[in-house]
């Protein structure tokens, strides 16, 4: 009887543990690759490991969008544009620095509603940023697109 009771506990420790395991999301997917990432939340990307740094709302067409951002935001070394509400076209990009230097990473990208561009590494290792500026683009007429730098 004894024997018993200990299978039975122990059959349920392992229940419980698969249950939690398939509850939060961190089991191996039947292929044998590694856990699923998180889908996106309302649009967004996943977007794991990055933290927002500011963002912008943008209409019709553009000379110059800025986001504006700031030293409370901390320091970066790459960055993420995630474009959301709305298709945007840009032809440049151009990061302005804590200490006012700029730079422009030849970024050419037409966003998709929910869309991200590549991660840009900054030059100078880690760096301080003003400002991230969309350069000569447009949404489509009628449309919003919501803007946001992301950094790491």
């Amino acid at each position: 009887m004894h024997r018993s009771r200990k299978r039975l506990w122990r059959l349920s420790s392992i229940l419980v543990v698969g249950v939690s395991a398939l509850a939060s999301g961190c089991v191996p997917r039947p292929d044998g690759g590694p856990p699923s990432s998180p889908q996106s939340v309302s649009g967004h990307p996943d977007m794991t490991g990055w933290r927002p740094l500011g963002d912008t709302w943008i209409t019709g067409p553009f000379e110059h969008a800025i986001v504006r951002l700031g030293k409370h935001d901390g320091r970066v070394a790459r960055v993420m544009l995630v474009v959301t509400e709305s298709n945007v076209e840009v032809s440049d990009v151009v990061i302005q620095f804590g200490n006012g230097q700029r730079w422009s990473p030849g970024l050419r990208h037409s966003f998709g509603d929910g869309s991200r561009s590549r991660a840009i590494d900054l030059p100078g290792h880690v760096r301080f940023l003003r400002a991230v500026e969309l350069v000569h683009g447009s949404v489509p007429p009628g449309g919003r697109a919501h803007a946001e730098v992301w950094g790491q």
